[in-house]
């Protein structure tokens, strides 16, 4: 009788732990973010001064009361690691082009030598990766937006940045991923000259579906100082993020050092619209993350409405 009885507590032990929320997987630990840090030019440039850092609530951007209408922040356009991570073949080529959407993106540098990548999404805003800015206490680190950089050849107005807005947090594991993003609040109006892109929530109807674009400054295809672009990503939720509710954006995109930030992104949709879904935050040889989701497009629509 005793065995019997320890055998139904195992078994409805088995049971409820089966009914728990599963961790991560070990893979969770080979995923890392393509950040990089090239040689400082002989004279350091001072991009301003180190900015003021904003920390936001989470839980009050995933209120419901705060939810942009139809999930998306529209945009009035303008006038008219060393280790590889390449998921097969790698696709990414060189841009070369101008105009829209390629002037939104460009080039993030630390006064120190970092380097991400970065996208307009406002007339003063920078959407990038968290880990693209130094949290460590009393950091000097300075930065600067080049749009559409190409080894400095293009007469581009650069920016300093004044304030960075985040969620503050752990980024431990494959959920966490999605909050890997920030917004920079600029020193110049670059949206108002170059344009800039609308903001949206991923979401289960374009998942798997190879329409997604990419662009970011690799340092293995040149040392950062380029941008590169890559079409025909597909992306989907994660499922035990909330349900698929919250978490990044997992896709097929390939990448590497100097990419940390950069946008994903789709052709003009219905309304004409480029649209911002997420910022690189990390990945390996099998696949990448992007942060973003609602907190994010909320948090967007919340730096446009108080740094005007």
């Amino acid at each position: 009788m005793r065995h019997i009885i320890q055998l139904s507590l195992f078994f409805a032990l088995c049971s409820f732990v089966s009914a728990l929320p599963q961790p991560q997987t070990a893979r969770d630990g080979s995923y890392k973010h393509p950040f990089a840090r090239i040689a400082q030019p002989v004279s350091p440039q001072t991009f301003g001064t180190p900015p003021k850092a904003v920390l936001l609530n989470k839980a009050d951007l995933l209120d419901p009361d705060t939810v942009v209408p139809s999930s998306s922040v529209p945009v009035n356009p303008r006038a008219t690691l060393e280790e590889r991570d390449v998921i097969g073949t790698d696709n990414r080529v060189l841009q070369t082009k101008t105009g829209n959407p390629w002037d939104y993106i460009g080039n993030f540098a630390w006064s120190d030598g970092g380097r991400c990548s970065g996208s307009l999404v406002g007339p003063r805003h920078l959407a990038t990766a968290r880990h693209c800015y130094d949290t460590t206490p009393g950091s000097t680190v300075t930065y600067q937006f080049r749009p559409n950089y190409d080894q400095g050849t293009r007469g581009y107005t650069t920016a300093g940045v004044t304030s960075v807005l985040y969620t503050p947090g752990t980024l431990g594991d494959i959920c966490s991923y999605g909050d890997d993003w920030a917004i920079f609040i600029l020193d110049q109006r670059l949206g108002d000259k170059y344009g800039y892109f609308g903001v949206r929530q991923f979401n289960a109807t374009k998942a798997n579906q190879p329409i997604f674009w990419s662009e970011g400054y690799p340092v293995n295809l040149g040392n950062t100082e380029r941008p590169y672009v890559q079409q025909q990503i597909t992306g989907q939720q994660v499922s035990n993020c909330n349900g698929g509710a919250t978490g990044p954006i997992v896709t097929d995109a390939d990448l590497e050092g100097g990419q940390s930030g950069g946008p994903l992104w789709l052709l003009p949709e219905a309304d004409g619209v480029r649209y911002l879904y997420g910022v690189v935050s990390a990945g390996n040889s099998a696949q990448s993350f992007y942060a973003g989701r609602i907190s994010f497009v909320n948090a967007v629509a919340q730096a446009r409405k108080n740094y005007p």
